[in-house]
């Protein structure tokens, strides 16, 4: 392959982690999500459980966002929160996924993570809004009243986490090798685009 190692950020519903299972599926390699959170939790002496509390909080303080975007941008390490130790934490678990061989990584700023590697393809799956709202009702049982809220606290909770940790935009194009529209596409094209980009397919 050309790309050893594929990593996706998604929006919420728009199937990333579906169509990241089928990529590792279809390549016959692991697809790692929250497992990145599992192994976190062990190396930290925690549940995962705990740790989602503090990605939410990471998420949803504006002014740990800026200040812990600026100590990982100068690589300070020490004396940091536990916000802080999870971000640096997950890192070491990414990195260490990547080194065990090929794989997909779903979300926590793995692309970012890995950007010093030149075999990590980088991906943003994203969809219209109708796209969403209905797999969010089909796939992970959402209520029609909470669905639209749902879409905005998820959303705005990776972006903010993504923007803390990397200083950087979650959605900028500019980040990303390809940025697929899975309502245009289909999940299953999307994987199959996935796949053939990291095989170096013309």
């Amino acid at each position: 392959m050309k790309y050893h190692i594929i990593t996706i950020e998604r929006e919420y519903a728009s199937g990333g982690s579906e169509i990241g299972t089928r990529v590792g599926l279809q390549l016959d390699i692991p697809c790692y999500g929250k497992e990145v959170l599992e192994r976190a939790a062990e190396k930290m002496n925690t549940v995962p459980e705990r740790l989602v509390q503090l990605e939410e909080t990471t998420s949803n303080s504006l002014l740990y966002s800026l200040g812990m975007a600026n100590r990982i941008a100068l690589g300070e390490r020490d004396g940091l929160s536990e916000e802080g130790a999870l971000y640096v934490t997950e890192e070491s678990v990414i990195r260490e996924m990547a080194l065990q061989g090929p794989c997909v990584i779903v979300g926590r700023c793995a692309g970012w993570i890995l950007r010093d590697r030149e075999d990590v393809l980088r991906v943003f799956i994203h969809a219209d809004k109708e796209f969403r709202k209905k797999r969010a009702r089909m796939c992970y049982g959402i209520e029609e009243a909470k669905v639209d809220n749902i879409l905005k606290r998820f959303d705005r909770r990776r972006a903010n986490f993504y923007r803390a940790n990397t200083c950087m935009h979650w959605d900028d194009k500019k980040g990303y090798h390809l940025v697929l529209d899975s309502s245009q596409l289909g999940i299953s094209a999307c994987a199959d685009l996935i796949c053939r980009t990291a095989a170096g397919e013309e």
